[in-house]
Formats: C-alpha cells, sequence, structure tokens
C-alpha cells in the first residue's frame, strides 16, 4: 500500500498554540491521507494552504488575525475553538516540513 503525507502527523506536538490547534492538526492528518508519498515541499505547501482554508475557513497567508475561532473545535475551556495561526506558522508547519524531507 502507499504511504501518504499523513505519516508525517505523528508523532503529534508536545506543546500546542492554542485548544483547538490539536483537533486542526487531526483534521490535517485526515485530509492529508489522500495525497501520496512522495510529495514536494511546494505540493506540500499548495495542499496544506488549500485544507487550512477549506477546514479554517480563514486564509493560512494574509491572515492578520493571531487566532482564528472554528466552533466544531470548541470542547471547553478558555481558548476552546481557537486557533493560533502563529503556531502553525512557527512551529507547526516547519516541523511538518521537516518531517516531509525525511519522510523522501
Amino acid at each position: 500500500m502507499e504511504k501518504s503525507v499523513s505519516v508525517i502527523f505523528k508523532p503529534k506536538p508536545e506543546t500546542w498554540g492554542l485548544r483547538g490547534d490539536p483537533y486542526l492538526w487531526d483534521e490535517f492528518e485526515k485530509v492529508f491521507s489522500t495525497i501520496p508519498l512522495p510529495c514536494s515541499q511546494t505540493c506540500f505547501l499548495d495542499h496544506f494552504e488549500q485544507f487550512f482554508q477549506e477546514l479554517t475557513n480563514h486564509s493560512f497567508r494574509g491572515t492578520e488575525d493571531e487566532e482564528i475561532f472554528v466552533e466544531r473545535y470548541a470542547h471547553g475551556g478558555m481558548s476552546s475553538g481557537h486557533i493560533s495561526v502563529e503556531f502553525w506558522q512557527r512551529e507547526a508547519l516547519p516541523l511538518l516540513l521537516n518531517r516531509l524531507e525525511k519522510a523522501k
């Protein structure tokens, strides 16, 4: 069976930006299971931005919001349902790109 890009989502990060980030991570893992390896960084970034838009209803680039609220990620707590754009830009995306390189 062909490997998919979803393999780069294991293991999960030890820390998150806000409480909604783990739910977005899980959804990314699911949608990337349809994208086969090998996958170039350009291909990954194109899909990442497309999926981010579809999953959060916000653009990944050009968003000036530091956090995004996604109702289906709200499960209780102060930052429940909120996505940290800074976490995705500074930590999650670089981690995933590094793992993608190793998965080739």
